[in-house]
């Protein structure tokens, strides 16, 4: 079960790593074991759940392509 600094730090490689990002949209529970946490069915729901899109996907959509330029 990850905890929920475990969560935070998974959302946080999403946000600045776009491949990685693009990792937890395809596969949530993969690129999760990827980054050494494993998820409990309702984390993955959560991940998979955002307005049916999944929070994966709503940043894929809202957060810029590339990182390292400052998005305002």
């Amino acid at each position: 079960m990850a905890t929920e600094k475990e969560m935070h730090e998974l959302v946080g490689r999403a946000v600045m790593d776009v491949g990685f990002r693009k990792k937890l949209v395809a596969d949530p529970k993969a690129a999760a074991k990827e980054a050494g946490i494993t998820l409990t069915g309702e984390q993955l729901v959560v991940l998979k759940s955002a307005e049916g899109k999944g929070l994966a996907a709503v940043l894929e959509e809202r957060l810029p392509k590339t990182t390292g330029i400052p998005y305002v």
